[in-house]
């Protein structure tokens, strides 16, 4: 959407305009960061695979 002096300033409902079927098109791609690192927290589950917290923890500690 460009802006134009009417509509700087203004919000819009989310997804008004669209068709349940074109807002479901439009996140189709986008992937839960949660599930993005699933498998690690599934292997750390019974315990911690290394003495660094995962915050802390570099890439290749984290594999």
């Amino acid at each position: 959407m460009s802006d134009t002096s009417e509509s700087i300033g203004t919000t819009k409902p989310a997804g008004e305009g669209l068709s349940d079927e074109e807002m479901a098109e439009q996140v189709a791609d986008q992937t839960d960061s949660n599930l993005q690192v699933k498998d690690f927290f599934e292997r750390e589950a019974d315990g911690a695979t290394t003495d660094t917290a995962a915050a802390d923890a570099d890439a290749d500690e984290v594999k």
